[in-house]
């Protein structure tokens, strides 16, 4: 079965533990027009490898040490215009959702390997007066998430184990958020005052988010099985903190008070802020070019520390040197060497976030602005991410976020009330992903590093607590996965 559906002779070779060699590769000869997406499925320790071409998908069902166990083919969806945009997984059964551009038409494509069926099911979505939030699977369950204009109304439409999609609605209308000028103001009103459409960032734990994503004033986190939260950063005042429970979709609603500044304070200059939400803690960074807070709150908003420093002193919470990244990641990197010129540079959009490692955490704060919009001493600028299509691996995401940027970081590390460690940082497996894609001669050769189309043979998924990068070497017409460890 496998011979037919596939044309891969698998090679054998030694899982390795090193953390930056080969774990496996297996001929794979692909045509032009490719795409990939994965799931990983902790519970039978498997990896499904969705390769998608111009007519049809081939997923490939990998044991925990990358052997080929199963693949089933299917036709993809007519429409070459359309694009995965989640996934969900019951058991065997594993569905890929397509969406057209404006998502009112979806796909869901079926893969069964237990009956060794495939099929694909047209979903149609009237979307009436609704702006799509955002598309993401959390705990297996695909979510499509949209707000009704002009309303507080949110819309979940929510995968089944049939592969359908069924309509939920959160109605926050009794909620008061508030705008730019912190009056209150429906939702949709509040995520469309800078942008004409709704958007949030997602973070997820499965590599350390960068200062690119990180940015962003609107992000939205799903750490937690049972709900998803929204954080909303539009004003130096507060934090806007929405929370609601993916079983009942009831919500809350919490404003965690930024550092307060008394008019005239810290050379009356102008203030910026920004935040990152981590194991239900709320790091909120508020900055000018005199002076920087960072406090750690928990949800409800009850400070757990909080650190201060001013522009001629040492950051005396840093654990390295304060660095100044351009375009393609280490390529381009200088120190900064004062205090003043790290304030100066990140006042403009500031930009802090966190990785839980073995208890500590690794915590990055500074600014990531899109080089093209760059002027003068100081960094502005809160640029979106482009070219990567809406379902793909997050980690991917956040590995290329980086390019045509200029990121100016240092690095802090803490323990779990946010008390500063003494500790040297130490590279992460995402660290190590990124510095192996930049020193590997095979795979330098193979694609153009860091340019945006690099998602379309990349592939980056956490699976058994290690990172795997996935690569199809096309010089040497195999896919080979590599191994990471912390």
């Amino acid at each position: 079965m496998l011979k037919k559906l596939l044309p891969i002779t698998l090679f054998l070779c030694t899982l390795l533990c090193f953390s930056q060699e080969m774990v496996k590769e297996f001929d794979l000869k692909l045509e032009k027009n490719r795409d990939y997406f994965q799931v990983t499925n902790e519970t039978d320790k498997e990896v499904i490898l969705f390769l998608n071409d111009k007519e049809k998908v081939t997923s490939v069902k990998f044991d925990q040490h990358f052997n080929i166990i199963d693949s089933l083919s299917s036709a993809r969806p007519k429409d070459l215009s359309t694009e995965i945009i989640g996934y969900s997984q019951k058991d065997s059964h594993y569905f890929l959702f397509w969406g057209s551009r404006d998502r009112k038409e979806i796909t869901s494509q079926y893969f069964n390997f237990t009956n060794k069926e495939t099929g694909l099911t047209p979903i149609n979505l009237e979307l009436k007066k609704e702006k799509i939030i955002t598309e993401i699977t959390i705990n297996n369950v695909f979510y499509l998430i949209t707000i009704v204009k002009n309303t507080s109304i949110l819309k979940f439409y929510i995968s089944d184990d049939n592969g359908n999609l069924n309509e939920k609605t959160a109605d926050l209308s009794n909620l008061e958020f508030k705008n730019i000028f912190n009056n209150p103001e429906n939702l949709y009103t509040v995520l469309t005052d800078e942008s004409s459409e709704p958007s949030f960032q997602k973070i997820a734990n499965d590599s350390p988010p960068s200062l690119a994503l990180s940015a962003k004033y609107y992000k939205i986190y799903s750490y937690n099985p049972n709900e998803i939260i929204f954080t909303i950063d539009n004003t130096t005042k507060a934090t806007q903190v929405l929370r609601i429970d993916l079983h009942d979709f009831t919500s809350n609603l919490k404003s965690i008070p930024q550092q307060k500044i008394d008019k005239g304070e810290y050379g009356s200059r102008k203030f910026k802020s920004n935040s990152f939400l981590i194991d239900n803690k709320i790091l909120q960074l508020k900055t000018n070019s005199f002076v920087l807070f960072l406090t750690i709150s928990d949800l409800n908003g009850n400070k757990i520390n909080e650190y201060k420093v001013f522009h001629d002193q040492e950051i005396y919470f840093k654990n390295s040197d304060i660095f100044q990244e351009a375009n393609d990641f280490f390529h381009k990197k200088r120190q900064i060497e004062k205090s003043e010129q790290f304030f100066r540079k990140i006042n403009g959009s500031p930009s802090v976030s966190s990785y839980n490692l073995n208890g500590i955490y690794y915590t990055v704060i500074g600014s990531s602005i899109d080089n093209t919009y760059t002027s003068g001493g100081g960094m502005s600028g809160n640029g979106v991410m482009t070219g990567i299509p809406s379902g793909r691996c997050y980690s991917i995401e956040n590995l290329i976020s980086y390019k045509d940027k200029i990121v100016v970081y240092t690095n802090c590390l803490f323990d779990s009330n946010f008390n500063h460690l003494n500790d040297q940082v130490q590279n992460s497996a995402f660290d190590k992903v990124r510095i192996f894609l930049e020193e590997n001669e095979d795979v330098k050769e193979a694609l153009p590093i860091f340019s945006t189309s690099i998602y379309k043979d990349l592939i980056l998924f956490k699976f058994n607590s290690s990172l795997y990068l996935g690569n199809y070497n096309k010089k040497k017409k195999k896919y080979q996965f590599f191994g990471f460890t912390e």
